[in-house]
């Protein structure tokens, strides 16, 4: 096959030419694809297909031609959107590779992987307006397909949008409606679905959009959509997706087979494959390899200062990165819902690391609590659930905090715990980890006895106190001059204290004895965040095994009244009247 000085100098061609040179900085799998396109050239005339380039080129000015920007600053002034060359590279594969003869298209399936804020859904919403209008198909029906309805019809509202804004589209004789675009001159369709559509019956796409595969739970939006094409000669699939969090999800499993047809060790000649991701020895701290999953980050000045942002965000929070991984450098990560991995919080251990045969066992009394001063946090149960008593010492010469947990649990419902929960109660109650009070019901009395006695042992400053089931143990203490305060429950209240506990955890600075209590309560452990991106610890949905979370909870009351103001009142020189309980 002929390569002419015109399809050379081209765009596409030269995208490829600079991403093998190096000139474009890309992962391995864009470099793989820019080779394998190569070699398709090479092998063309023997397989049966060539370059038709005046296609491919006449796909890609499509989009300057008819489409302009809709939103921000370029969409105030309808600046005609062109596309950056990996775009125009991807697109140029599809519609430029044909069938020597019939002159169908090569490619009728792509896989893209990309993070978040490249243009995923312009470019598509593009492409499934050419392929409803100019691509030569008799009744083209595009379909935009999506877990639910409200995230497919995201990308068919920029679609509509285009037409909106683009006098040469409507001229051109685009129609929108309530639930679809049409192009009278086809007959044209473009429409949006999700798995909770109420039909996905009586469909014939000749252009499916899968988009965000990763979030897809079974792969049956996609097995509609293509089982549908059977009646289309030229029909075209294209899965646009971010990283996710399932390592065994339809996505990932599927993205793996992509990249082994990349590396050579699978073969087909109709898939278009552009990943574009850090490689395994990058380091994802270091922006200078954010541009390998951000392509488009050349191209607009807005992706890297977004992504700096974020980065500030995730390391300040730790739980925050693994949605700085996924969405803006398309990473997989394995556990969403983990906020403290185990690893981290058992770093945190002051035996950790140490030779227990050879080096004696460092233990919490109260003199480090007492040289410093503490906070105790008092989660109170119902009758038959985990009581918690948890200080905190307020921080030594290296900003490290010693933690000191007494938990509490009725001792007749010990065996059934341990066999409803799968968890060792009766082996942590020997070891002294849990606190069994006599009977069927939490023993209030002792509980507040381990209050009193505790207070000079570990010379706290002040009791925080779930209002919640307290006023009886509160009212006493605050009679005999005990410094008591209700912790609010509120979302704002919780979040501050939450956030720097999280952080104290990531930097090894919120030392424990290794009580394995606090472990298993910890695992069960997700955060919830509210528009202001306030956040609270909760049970984790997929917390199915019982696990408690009162322990984390009482520590993180806590710390928050370590963190709050210092005032006169903080030094408690007087007894408090029930009045004077602050919330």
């Amino acid at each position: 096959m002929e390569i002419t000085p015109e399809m050379k100098s081209s765009i596409p061609f030269q995208y490829a030419y600079d991403v093998l040179n190096g000139k474009i900085v890309t992962g391995q799998y864009i470099k793989l694809a820019a080779q394998l396109f190569f070699t398709w050239i090479e092998t063309a005339d023997k397989d049966g297909y060539f370059l038709n380039h005046r296609e491919g080129m006449f796909a890609i000015n499509f989009y300057p031609m008819f489409l302009v920007h809709t939103k921000g600053p370029l969409g105030k002034l309808k600046k005609p959107f062109e596309l950056a060359p990996y775009q125009q590279f991807t697109l140029y594969n599809i519609f430029a590779w044909q069938y020597v003869g019939s002159g169908l298209r090569r490619i009728n399936f792509v896989y893209e992987a990309v993070a978040r804020k490249n243009g995923k859904t312009t470019f598509l919403a593009g492409l499934g307006l050419f392929g409803q209008s100019l691509d030569g198909e008799e009744g083209p029906e595009i379909y935009v397909g999506a877990t639910k309805e409200l995230q497919a019809k995201t990308l068919w509202e920029q679609a509509s949008a285009f037409v909106n804004k683009s006098l040469m589209l409507r001229k051109l004789g685009f129609k929108n409606t309530t639930r679809e675009i049409r192009f009278a001159l086809t007959s044209g369709v473009f429409r949006f679905l999700g798995g909770d559509s109420k039909t996905l019956d009586g469909l014939n796409p000749s252009m499916a959009f899968i988009d965000e595969y990763h979030a897809h739970v079974s792969d049956a939006v996609r097995e509609v959509l293509e089982s549908a094409m059977g009646a289309r000669d030229n029909a075209l699939v294209y899965i646009i997706t971010t990283a996710g969090f399932n390592l065994k999800s339809a996505c990932k499993l599927a993205e793996d087979s992509y990249k082994d047809i990349l590396k050579g060790l699978n073969k087909d000649d109709h898939t278009l494959i552009m990943i574009h991701q850090m490689d395994d020895e990058d380091d994802w701290q270091d922006e200078k390899n954010w541009i390998k999953a951000n392509p488009n980050m050349e191209y607009n000045s807005t992706i890297l200062p977004f992504i700096r942002r974020e980065f500030i965000k995730a390391t300040n929070q730790p739980s925050k990165i693994p949605n700085f991984k996924t969405k803006s450098l398309n990473m997989w990560v394995d556990g969403k819902n983990v906020w403290i991995p185990s690893d981290v919080w058992k770093r945190n251990d002051v035996n950790f690391g140490i030779n227990l045969k050879t080096e004696t066992k460092k233990v919490l009394d109260g003199e480090k609590f007492r040289k410093y001063g503490a906070y105790a946090g008092v989660d109170l149960s119902t009758t038959t659930d985990f009581t918690a008593f948890v200080i905190l010492s307020e921080p030594d010469e290296n900003g490290e905090r010693f933690v000191k947990a007494f938990l509490f649990c009725p001792e007749n419902t010990i065996d059934k715990r341990s066999k409803e929960d799968k968890v060792p109660y009766n082996y942590w109650r020997d070891c002294g980890y849990i606190i069994a009070t006599p009977g069927d019901v939490v023993d209030y009395d002792i509980i507040e006895d381990y209050i009193r006695k505790n207070f000079h042992e570990y010379g706290i400053i002040r009791y925080e106190f779930d209002r919640y089931n307290s006023n009886s143990i509160t009212n006493h203490l605050v009679e005999d001059g005990l410094p008591v305060s209700l912790f609010s429950q509120t979302m704002g209240n919780y979040s501050h204290p939450t956030k720097v506990f999280e952080k104290l955890v990531y930097e090894n600075k919120i030392k424990h004895d290794g009580n394995p209590v606090m472990e298993w309560m910890l695992s069960g452990c997700q955060t919830k965040e509210d528009y202001n991106e306030n956040i609270r610890i909760v049970k984790g949905k997929d917390n199915t095994s019982g696990k408690r979370i009162d322990g984390i909870i009482a520590l993180i009351m806590a710390l928050g009244g370590s963190l709050s103001p210092k005032d006169e009142q903080s030094k408690y020189t007087k007894p408090l009247s029930e009045d004077e309980i602050y919330i």
